[in-house]
């Protein structure tokens, strides 16, 4: 099963992104020629791990009986260069109710990640005109 998502050119640098009937932009800032009508692609890359962190984390609290409330995922990642991407992700987790004695559970669970999962292999990127 494969996951699509749609861009389509919006104006200046913005597209507009489709996924299963939502809808989001993506642009650039500003100063990289965009008019910031919303997060960037790699800031939006970083969404999405620091979203699937915390569902991962949301989903082992109510496996286990735990109060989600006040989960907060933040992902970080360095930006090299040659070429341009992004390198050395990170997420730091908050999770409050998360009791001591689980807490090596919790993170081999959220290792699950398929956000994670798909940064940490190797993948093979093909891009082609139609």
């Amino acid at each position: 099963m494969a996951t699509r998502v749609t861009a389509t050119w919006s104006q200046g640098l913005a597209f507009s992104l489709e996924v299963r009937g939502h809808k989001l932009i993506s642009d650039l800032p500003p100063e990289k020629g965009g008019e910031d009508q919303g997060p960037t692609p790699p800031e939006l890359l970083l969404a999405a791990l620091a979203a699937c962190s915390g569902m991962f984390a949301a989903m082992f609290a109510q496996r286990e009986g735990i109060s989600p409330e006040g989960i907060t995922t933040v992902a970080e990642a360095e930006t090299a260069s040659s070429p341009m991407r992004l390198e050395n992700f990170r997420v730091r987790v908050k999770f409050p109710h998360l009791p001591q004695e689980k807490q090596a559970k919790a993170l081999a669970f959220m290792e699950g990640c398929l956000v994670g999962n798909t940064l940490k292999a190797k993948n093979q990127v093909e891009i082609s005109l139609e």
